[in-house]
């Protein structure tokens, strides 16, 4: 080999092994060390601001209800909480969409947040009328925490997200169902031939019993009192000197006789995800705060609504405790049989189990 081509062989070589210095199978950087004035500053770095975020919602209660005074307070919670970033404007209520018709608009995200109660859309699912048939009408401080502990919320979030949307939680109010009707209740035997105003969810005890049913919403019932064409009421709440039913009916009962159930916030499935961690947990916090609010109110409101309907001349029946028992105990056990259980044994058994043990922890706290 001359020396020449031998020269250049070496350089071919040579080049290689500058390449395969370069490229060696050890490819971590040479790591410097951070010096304080960067270290200060990343300390001191301003986070990133989270994207504002207006959501739209539709109440399935007209603002005359006391009970709207709950959704009020938690669009104020969720811009407190948020610092801004989560916007709540209510579009509007039942004058919009229908109270029962409201649910499909909101997982199809016409509307992005939706107040409503499990009983106004049982043709989706009704495993969500769990959140009605939990005790919340004995006038405990707290009734949003024992639904927290005993799994009620998770459990209706793994319900409903198959359908589209998120279950936040449900604005309890501290009332319950209560019974306004034009004739004298003070058997079971009564009820035979009754036609009621009652949700869906009440009716396989009131089924059961022999009366009659029909979903009414709220602006319905005065109408339909005054024909004739129900003779009850069975409310979730207060409602009857809004409703003006002291105008159509003759008798109250003293005391709620059964859970009405909360306010549940839903929010389409899309928009939910699109929220930050932390907007996210503003809207969650505000519900457990709007919780506190609104039992405080609304204790206040039934209390003082059985008061004017006396003073307005409505007459109370007192039922034995016998009575009482029997109507609340069917109200719960056919309920949570029918609408649970037998819908879904195997969604439906854990969401009985975890509804018996809210009432148990709300008993024991009394």
């Amino acid at each position: 080999m001359n020396l020449k081509r031998y020269l250049g062989v070496f350089a071919v070589l040579a080049a290689m092994s500058l390449i395969a210095a370069a490229c060696g199978s050890d490819p971590t950087p040479t790591k410097v060390p951070a010096t304080p004035t960067a270290m200060a500053e990343a300390a001191t770095a301003t986070p990133v601001p989270d994207k504002p975020v207006t959501l739209e919602l539709i109440d399935a209660f007209p603002t005359v209800l006391d009970i709207s005074r709950g959704t009020a307070f938690f669009i104020e919670e969720v811009a407190r909480l948020s610092g801004g970033s989560v916007t709540v404007e209510r579009v509007g209520g039942p004058e919009v969409t229908h109270s029962l018709e409201q649910f499909g608009p909101t997982k199809d995200g016409v509307f992005d947040v939706l107040v409503t109660v499990g009983a106004y859309h049982t043709d989706f699912t009704k495993l969500g009328l769990a959140e009605n048939i939990r005790a919340n009408y004995l006038r405990v401080a707290d009734n949003y925490g024992p639904a927290v502990e005993c799994g009620i919320y998770e459990a209706l979030q793994d319900i409903y997200k198959p359908l589209g949307v998120h279950y936040v939680g449900s604005i309890v109010g501290g009332w319950g169902a209560r019974l306004w009707t034009v004739d004298p209740i003070r058997t079971l035997e009564d009820l035979k031939g009754v036609h009621f105003r009652a949700a869906t969810i009440y009716q396989p005890f009131l089924h059961d019993y022999g009366a009659t049913s029909a979903p009414l919403q709220f602006s319905e019932i005065y109408p339909a009192l005054e024909k004739g064409v129900i003779q009850a009421v069975y409310w979730g709440g207060a409602g009857a000197l809004a409703g003006k039913w002291n105008e159509v009916v003759k008798y109250q009962y003293p005391d709620s006789l059964a859970g009405g159930g909360g306010l549940g916030v839903i929010v389409n499935q899309t928009k939910w995800d699109s929220m930050s961690a932390a907007q996210q947990k503003a809207v969650s916090d505000a519900v457990a705060s709007s919780s506190a609010y609104q039992t405080n109110q609304m204790n206040e409101v039934e209390l003082n609504e059985i008061a004017g309907l006396t003073a307005a001349g409505i007459e109370t029946i007192e039922w034995t405790d016998e009575m009482a028992a029997t109507w609340s105990n069917d109200h719960y056990d056919k309920i949570i049989q029918d609408f649970l259980i037998d819908v879904d044994p195997v969604l439906g058994q854990p969401m009985a189990d975890a509804i018996r043990c809210v009432n148990a922890k709300v008993l024991a706290d009394r």
